[in-house]
């Protein structure tokens, strides 16, 4: 009798290493799955970086063209509007930079589109940068 037992019992252990294996298969690849999540989340947040860096160029670049071509007009953003159609810088087209980055700008008068006019501005800039996916926007009153 006692080796009948025996016998039955055989397959037990190969049937729990089984089920412990598959266990664990499954907990690594949960864990995988979430950090290929995590790796295109922190991937997309480096991307946002090189687009808020394009919306900067854009607004330096606007006030560079403000301060050399628009100081004397009346009235500024039909000025910029124009420069900003020059370097081809008016949606859609953009100006494409070094790392693949580009920029728009768009020059607003006091209230036109989001550009307050209670606050005693003259005109806006909005400037909007993109790199790859990701876009950035800013808008500089003036």
């Amino acid at each position: 009798m006692f080796q009948n037992s025996e016998k039955r019992e055989r397959g037990v252990s190969l049937y729990i290493a089984f089920m412990i294996m598959t266990t664990l298969l499954g907990i690594a690849l949960g864990v995988s799955a979430l950090l290929f999540v995590q790796l295109g989340i922190l991937r997309g947040m480096g991307h946002a970086v090189f687009a808020f860096y394009a919306t900067e160029a854009g607004v330096e670049r606007s006030l560079y063209l403000d301060n050399v071509f628009c100081l004397a007009e009346e009235e500024h953003a039909p000025c910029l509007a124009d420069e900003f159609e020059t370097i081809g810088a008016t949606p859609p087209s953009s100006v494409q930079l070094g790392n693949g980055a580009s920029y728009q700008l768009v020059a607003e008068d006091a209230g036109e589109g989001g550009c307050p006019d209670s606050l005693g501005y003259n005109y806006c800039v909005k400037a909007t940068g993109s790199f790859q996916e990701a876009r950035r926007a800013v808008r500089v009153a003036r």
